[in-house]
C-alpha cells in the first residue's frame, strides 16, 4: 500500500487495533488517537483532530456495539453511533478525506428468508441497528467518497464480545444454552481487516458486505468450537431466542449477508469454519 495517512477511530478495539497493525506493517502512516484525544461525541474535538492530522482516509471503528446495552441507554447509543458518526463525517468533508464506516447486519429485520445484498432495504429491529443505519445515512449523504462495510458476528483475538469469548466459556462450563433460531454469517476479524485493506487499495466506494462464507446459529457455532477444541464432558443445549431471559433487544432471525459483490470486486472470504479453526489455533 502506498504511503497514505490513515486515521482510525476505535483503534484500541479488536478490529481497530488489528487494522493498525496490518496497515502499519504495509507501510501506511497510521494514527489511532485514544478517546481523550478524539471523543467522537465532541464535534469541536473531532474537527480539530482531523484538521491537525489531515488524513487521506479515516476508518471509523468507534461505536457502542452492546446490542442490549443500546436498548438500556438509548441516549448513549444515538450520541455515539449516530451523532458521533455525523461529526466524523462532517470532519471528513471539511478536510476532504475518504471515509470507511463499519456497519452491521442488524440494519435488516431478518424477514427476507435469503441472504441480504447491499441493495436490500434496511429495516432495523433494535436501537443498535437503527443508530448504525443513521450512521450509514450521514456517511452516504454528506460524503462523495465513502465505503460502508456491513459485517456480522465478528470474532477474533482480544475481542470481548460473545463470539470471541465463547471458546473460553465452553472450556469452563459444564452446560451452556445457545440459541438455534438466530442465523447469520460469522466474520473473523483478520479476514475482515484483510478485506478492508484490499478495498482501500483498490479504491472501491459504496456499500459492500464483508463476512465469512457460510452461515450458522449460535448453537451450531458453539458445536463447532467444541469440536475444534475437543472439549469433552460439556453439554450444549439448543434453545429459542424468545426463551432467553435478560435479552433486551430484538434480533433479526436470519441476517446472513450475500458477499457476491465482494467476490466480483476480487476478494474471496474463507468459510467461517476454516477461519474459526485459525482463530482457535491462535489461542493455543
Amino acid at each position: 500500500m502506498d504511503k497514505r495517512k490513515i486515521l482510525i477511530t476505535g483503534g484500541k478495539g479488536m478490529v481497530g487495533s488489528l487494522l493498525c497493525k496490518v496497515l502499519e506493517d504495509s507501510g501506511v502512516d497510521v494514527y489511532a488517537p485514544v478517546r481523550e484525544e478524539l471523543d467522537i461525541t465532541d464535534r469541536e474535538r473531532v474537527i480539530e483532530c482531523l484538521r491537525r492530522f489531515k488524513p487521506d482516509i479515516l476508518i471509523h471503528c468507534a461505536a457502542f456495539t452492546d446490542v442490549d446495552g443500546c436498548e438500556i441507554d438509548k441516549k448513549k447509543a444515538y450520541l455515539t453511533n449516530a451523532i458521533g458518526t455525523q461529526y466524523v463525517t462532517e470532519g471528513c468533508a471539511e478536510v476532504k478525506c475518504k471515509m470507511v464506516y463499519l456497519s452491521t447486519d442488524f440494519v435488516f429485520d431478518g424477514k427476507k428468508g435469503s441472504p441480504y445484498s447491499e441493495t436490500d432495504n434496511p429495516n432495523p429491529l433494535s436501537i443498535y441497528g437503527e443508530t448504525k443505519l443513521l450512521g450509514e445515512y450521514y456517511v452516504s449523504h454528506f460524503l462523495k467518497k465513502f465505503l460502508i462495510v456491513r459485517v456480522s458476528r465478528i470474532f477474533g483475538k482480544g475481542g470481548r464480545n460473545f463470539a470471541s469469548i465463547l471458546p473460553f466459556i465452553i472450556k469452563r462450563e459444564k452446560k451452556l444454552f445457545l440459541t438455534d433460531d438466530i442465523i447469520n454469517s460469522p466474520t473473523y476479524a483478520f479476514d475482515l481487516v484483510s478485506a478492508i485493506k484490499f478495498l482501500i487499495e483498490n479504491e472501491f466506494y459504496g456499500i459492500v458486505n464483508v463476512c465469512n462464507k457460510g452461515e450458522c446459529s449460535w448453537y451450531e457455532y458453539g458445536l463447532k468450537v467444541k469440536e475444534i477444541l475437543k472439549v469433552e464432558g460439556m453439554e450444549l443445549i439448543p434453545v429459542k431466542f424468545d426463551d432467553f431471559d435478560g435479552e433486551k433487544a430484538k434480533r433479526p432471525p436470519y441476517s446472513t449477508l450475500d458477499t457476491s459483490l465482494l467476490e466480483v470486486i476480487g476478494f474471496s472470504m474463507p468459510h467461517w469454519e476454516t477461519s474459526l479453526s485459525h482463530f482457535l489455533n491462535s489461542l493455543r
